[in-house]
């Protein structure tokens, strides 16, 4: 894959004018690639123009507090970026005992994620999801004061930038994407 370099530039602490607090937002939003009107079009570090097929959209898991973080990690010289999704469910039932199953077996989805004033997004239009071995683990707990949870950590690998950001259109929401939204499409 041949791309041009990113332009050089000053990055200042001082022209930075917003608070930067650790993590991302507790809520996870998920969806089938196929499950688009077309893929994706990327705009250096964003994507954008997300529609979806009539009927179709994203999913939404709710996450513990404060659990939640998108570790982007250099794949090394000239190797790209992996980016991983860590989130913790806490509570433990038939339906995360489903969503861990569907996450495990289906590379073809995609993560996004409310990251302050931004969306950050895990999207690839060939890369899939990789999970690796212990990637998803689930546990009851075993004392009264034990965290029952299932935690996930999900990679992208092979991606331009450590960090990618999705671009809603105008009066796009992620909660008005959602499959069972009255208003799924844009």
């Amino acid at each position: 894959m041949s791309a041009t370099c990113e332009e050089l530039l000053n990055v200042r602490a001082s022209e930075q004018c917003a608070e930067d607090f650790a993590g991302i937002g507790s809520v996870i939003y998920y969806g089938l690639k196929d499950d688009l009107s077309s893929p994706l079009t990327e705009a250096g570090t964003d994507w954008k123009n997300i529609t979806f097929k009539a009927g179709k959209g994203l999913y939404r898991v709710d996450c513990k507090e404060e659990a939640n973080s998108i570790v982007g990690s250099s794949g090394g010289q000239n190797g790209g970026y992996n980016q991983t999704l860590n989130f913790t469910v806490d509570f433990v039932n038939r339906a995360t005992a489903k969503l861990a199953r569907v996450v495990n077996n289906r590379r073809d989805l995609f993560f996004c994620v409310e990251d302050g004033d931004d969306i950050q997004i895990m999207y690839h239009p060939k890369n899939k999801i990789q999970i690796d071995q212990g990637g998803i683990e689930s546990n009851t707990g075993d004392t009264a004061d034990s965290d029952r949870e299932i935690k996930f950590a999900i990679q992208l690998k092979k991606c331009k930038y450590p960090n990618t950001y999705l671009q809603l259109g105008e009066n796009q929401t992620l909660e008005g994407l959602l499959v069972d939204s009255s208003s799924s499409s844009d």
